[in-house]
């Protein structure tokens, strides 16, 4: 029988020995799934059903600064569902959703759900665990860099600097995080990067179609990757 692969002329990119192959389908439902999703989760978060998660963050980020700062901090309750950081001799600091770091798990969870699965069944077949393991580390480690992040810029603040330029300048400066992530989903879930090659591929091929460039069975990809000895 001829492998259906062939027959659609559909591209197979092995890599370290397993073989990805996604469907169209899969691959729309990634590019509108993960942004939608990673907005409609952010929504959830920042309800008012989830803001003793704002509680949680002030005041484990209280506990150190105390703890390794010595600073006499504290937190204030401001009105409904609102907290802030109370600094001895500076102005308190407000505290919203944004500042929990939630909407960088946010992203990476849209990501991670939706990244495509591969039709071949052996590269399939630990998928959900590894999606669920890359998710939950993922997410410890946007938190534990978030709290860290908060360290840094209110103790700096304490000390004197302005807030505006500390806190737009460490933000920016933690985003690096963001690329160790992307790391480890290439380690634990390559079908997000391959998909994305996949994809280019995919276009490639409609676009020969489209100028009568014939496809032919050698433009059924492989892309080959050996493991390190």
């Amino acid at each position: 029988m001829m492998d259906n692969s062939k027959k659609n002329k559909r591209p197979i990119i092995e890599f370290e020995e397993k073989k990805y192959i996604f469907s169209v389908r899969s691959i729309i439902l990634f590019a509108i799934g993960a942004p939608v999703s990673a907005y409609l989760i952010y929504l959830f978060f920042d309800s008012e059903l989830n803001f003793w998660l704002h509680e949680i963050v002030v005041k484990q980020t209280v506990l150190f600064l105390n703890l390794f700062f010595d600073m006499g901090a504290s937190t204030g309750y401001v009105g409904e569902y609102y907290w802030e950081f109370i600094v001895p001799g500076r102005p308190p600091i407000g505290f919203g959703t944004f500042c929990t770091g939630v909407q960088a798990i946010c992203v990476f969870a849209g990501i991670i759900i939706f990244t495509p699965h591969s039709h071949d069944s052996a590269t399939n077949e630990d998928v959900i665990w590894r999606k669920a393991k890359a998710l939950i580390v993922s997410s410890v480690i946007f938190y534990v860099v978030n709290i860290i992040r908060m360290l840094i810029q209110i103790y700096l603040y304490y000390i004197g600097y302005d807030w505006d330029d500390i806190h737009v300048s460490i933000s920016a400066a933690s985003s690096f995080i963001a690329a160790i992530i992307v790391l480890l989903l290439h380690k634990w879930i390559p079908e997000f990067i391959i998909s994305i090659i996949y994809t280019g591929t995919l276009i490639s091929q409609q676009v020969k179609k489209l100028r009568g460039i014939p496809i032919e069975s050698k433009d059924n990809l492989e892309l080959k990757s050996k493991k390190k000895s």
